[in-house]
């Protein structure tokens, strides 16, 4: 049976393999992957000619929260991070925790992502920055801070 060029080649690992026994490359100049790759051989031979895998469908993973999660992207709504608390929860989530309160509560489809944005905005209007460490320097000019009017003149 005739072989392809490409078969009598054989992988990386050969070549190198062969360069070695040869004395083209010193045993001390191989490759990390070398000793490697000769302990745990593949299963699979890697070869270049081997046919090419079949195309698998790709199965879609959405969960309820990403539709809803669209929902509020697409309306420019949760794209904002607290960065003073990391540890918290974000905005999107309280997005989402609001929609489904409001959905159980019966609201029209419409209206749950107007009303959700508008309960949770006014939420974080409300929430007073807390320091986890008050004798810092941060802490105390955030504390003294007017963050919500910070681009108004006075």
């Amino acid at each position: 049976m005739a072989t392809s060029r490409l078969e009598r080649i054989g992988t990386i690992f050969t070549r190198v393999e062969g360069l070695i026994m040869r004395g083209a490359m010193k045993p001390d100049d191989r490759p990390l992957w070398f000793d490697i790759y000769k302990a745990f051989p593949p299963i699979v031979e890697p070869k270049f000619a081997r046919p090419k895998p079949e195309n698998q469908q790709i199965r879609p993973i959405l969960y309820k929260e990403d539709v809803i999660r669209a929902k509020f992207h697409s309306k420019g709504h949760g794209t904002s991070a607290n960065m003073l608390t990391p540890g918290g929860e974000s905005y999107t989530k309280r997005l989402i925790q609001k929609y489904d309160q409001l959905k159980s509560e019966g609201v029209a489809e419409e209206e749950i992502i107007d009303k959700s944005v508008a309960a949770v905005t006014s939420d974080r209007k409300t929430e007073p920055y807390v320091a986890k460490n008050p004798e810092s320097v941060s802490s105390s000019v955030l504390s003294e801070a007017n963050i919500p009017n910070i681009f108004k003149e006075q």
